[in-house]
């Protein structure tokens, strides 16, 4: 119940942190909840409902700590992500390393795990940067704490307004395991210094 709980407030307060510094260098956000977005100012991309798909089951997985998108050349260690204390899903510290959502579900469980990662920074790319070019059909690699590996393939790959993010859709429970690859997108609003859309990939395991 206390899981359902955290998860249920997270629901009307997620947002990503920073999907990259943009043009200005500075850290890229959308807006705080119920919006979505990722940072904690203007401009995140939407984060999970904490814990809700997670009560009433026993993890089978153990915690994520890689991922490899073979397509795009990324293969990253997982940080841990939580959330500010506006609800918002504050970004990986590294723009290079991508992060997993560690209050929802984990990658191979039933249900949406969410791994976030920075469109670009100061110094160039982030380690996200080419997620709206992946296409379905490509294949994202989890591995766990215990060495075993999820294979997801990408079913779709959208891009949404921050303002009108569908938090139900992308977060929503499933009863298969599922992925959710997520960063900015769109212009740079340089007088909000944050990007104005997120994209987001939808995977399922198999």
């Amino acid at each position: 119940m206390r899981e359902r709980r955290a998860a249920l407030a997270l629901l009307g307060a997620v947002a990503l942190a920073g999907c990259g510094g943009g043009p200005s260098g500075d850290w890229a956000s959308s807006d705080r909840a119920p919006r979505a977005g990722w940072s904690p100012v203007p401009g995140q991309v939407a984060a999970p409902d904490a814990g809700r798909h997670a009560a009433g089951r026993a993890e089978r997985h153990a915690e994520p700590v890689e991922v490899r998108i073979p397509a795009l050349g990324v293969h990253s260690r997982l940080e841990r992500l939580a959330t500010g204390g506006g609800g918002e899903l504050v970004p990986p510290r590294d723009p290079a390393t991508a992060g997993w959502y560690a209050a929802g579900i984990r990658p191979g469980d039933a249900g949406p795990a969410v791994i976030a990662g920075h469109l670009d920074a100061r110094t160039g790319p982030g380690v996200f940067a080419g997620l709206a070019g992946l296409r379905p059909g490509a294949a994202v690699l989890v591995k766990d704490a215990r060495g075993r590996t999820s294979r997801f393939t990408v079913d779709a790959v959208r891009t949404y307004p921050k303002a009108r993010f569908p938090t139900a859709e992308v977060y929503g429970p499933t009863p298969d395991p599922q992925l959710r690859l997520i960063t900015c997108a769109g212009a740079f609003d340089r007088s909000r210094r944050h990007y104005l859309d997120n994209v987001v990939a939808y995977a399922t395991m198999g």
